[in-house]
């Protein structure tokens, strides 16, 4: 085989695997979670006016992932005696008989800011297709509560 012929086949090779890339199918990969759509609330005033509160939820690798946020109205980064939680629930659970708490926080003080942090995380495995999902954050205050505010609902 010649040098010229050589030099034929070879680009004819590349030519033909750069087609392939071109074509081949991509697998996207997904976002930094900083930038993951986030669906929440909206920003409601507590029962008492101590705090501003919104509640958000976000599907992440595979994984559904919520947190609450929180402005003291008081004057002071924290609202004493009071305590956060967040839950992700399962608005289609009685469909199948499971429970409808699918990921809940430990209670947290209540400071200004995202909590908890690193945002509750589901179990992959917990998400069913085709169900509704909410996230709620419930503030309480000398044990009374002072608002539970749901998410808008994510369907997976």
């Amino acid at each position: 085989m010649s040098a010229g012929s050589l030099s034929r086949v070879a680009s004819s090779c590349f030519a033909s695997a750069a087609a392939l890339f071109v074509l081949a199918p991509t697998v996207a990969a997904d976002p930094p979670e900083w930038e993951v759509p986030k669906t929440c609330s909206g920003v409601f005033l507590t029962s008492d006016g101590s705090a501003e509160v919104e509640s958000c939820i976000y599907r992440y690798e595979g994984a559904l992932v919520a947190y609450g946020s929180l402005t003291s109205k008081t004057g002071g980064s924290t609202i004493e005696n009071c305590t956060m939680v967040v839950k992700v629930i399962d608005k289609d659970a009685y469909t199948t008989g499971s429970n409808e708490e699918v990921a809940t926080s430990a209670p947290m003080p209540c400071f200004n800011g995202s909590y908890p942090s690193p945002p509750l995380r589901s179990d992959k495995q917990a998400v069913v297709a085709g169900h509704r999902y909410a996230s709620y954050t419930e503030i309480t205050k000398d044990g009374k509560g002072l608002i539970r505010i749901y998410s808008p609902d994510l369907v997976p």
